[in-house]
Parts: structure tokens; sequence; C-alpha cells
């Protein structure tokens, strides 16, 4: 009986440990790709979405870029700087033109130039439905650079790969 509870014992601190050590000592590739999930699970919009939602939506994902952002997006004739505190209105007009949508974030390609910068190579996979009724579906190849600021990564640039068609 005492072996037993013994063996009990050991199994549920060795349990405890291999959990936080997942949580808590994650590298940063598993830091960065959860960062990715957040942002994501953040841009999905439902329909009966109300404007106070909206408003905290955009309010999250402003927390998530540095102090400033480059975005270019050739595709759509985008490139620029904007300042964290512009990155709330942009959100909310974009939200605006949708009823429904969801980007998921696959095939990540990792590379750290430097100590604490980032630059991600991935595919997106936007699908929406406009505020007239209209199906969105759109798979971009990007690049997106991070920088590490007290252990916390945060968004710096997003630039659109053009991709040649065959």
């Amino acid at each position: 009986m005492v072996n037993q509870k013994n063996m009990l014992i050991t199994a549920m601190i060795t349990a405890g440990a291999v959990i936080a050590f997942f949580l808590f000592f994650q590298n940063d590739e598993a830091k960065i790709k959860k960062k990715f999930q957040v942002l994501a699970k953040r841009i999905d919009k439902q329909a009966d979405e109300s404007d106070l939602m909206a408003a905290a939506a955009a309010n999250q994902i402003k927390k998530m870029f540095g102090k400033s952002i480059r975005i270019e997006i050739p595709s759509y004739s985008v490139d620029k700087t904007f300042p964290r505190n512009e990155i709330s209105p942009h959100v909310l007009y974009v939200r605006s033109q949708y009823i429904e949508m969801k980007i998921t974030f696959h095939d990540f390609q990792f590379h750290f130039p430097k100590e604490d910068i980032a630059v991600v190579g991935l595919t997106a996979v936007f699908k929406a439905t406009t505020a007239t009724g209209e199906r969105v579906d759109e798979i971009h190849e990007m690049e997106c650079a991070l920088e590490k600021v007290d252990d916390k990564w945060f968004f710096t640039g997003i630039r659109g790969i053009e991709v040649l068609e065959r």
C-alpha cells in the first residue's frame, strides 16, 4: 500500500514537472506560433458581433504590435508604416467590411537574424463573407517580422510575398 502511494506521488510530481516545463520554458518558435494562434483567434469575427466586441478585439490586436509596424502588401498597393495607436481604427474598418471572417496560419518557417528578432515565413488563409454576402477565399504567402521585448514577441512588420503563377 505504501509502495503504491509513493509511486502515485512520484507520478504526480513528474507529470507536474512536465506540464510546468511546457508552460514556462517554451522555445521562441513555440512562443511565436502561439502568438499567431492568438492573433488568428482575435481576428476571427462572427455574424452576431457587437460594436463593443469589435472594439475590444481591435484593442487586443493593437497590443500584439510593437511601437510601429510596417505593412507591405504589393497585391493591394499597401506600403506604409503605422504607429501602434493607428492600428485599432484600421482593424475596425476592416472588420466593418465583413459579416464573418476567419484567418489561419500554416507552413511556418523561422529565421532569427539577430537575438530578439525573428522573421517568419508563412501561408495565411483568409475566409470571409462581405457585407454584401460575397464569399472571399484568399491564400497569401507572407513574411512577418517580430521583436522580443521583455520576453514577449511583438509584430513589427508584415509583408505579402508575390507568388508567380505557372
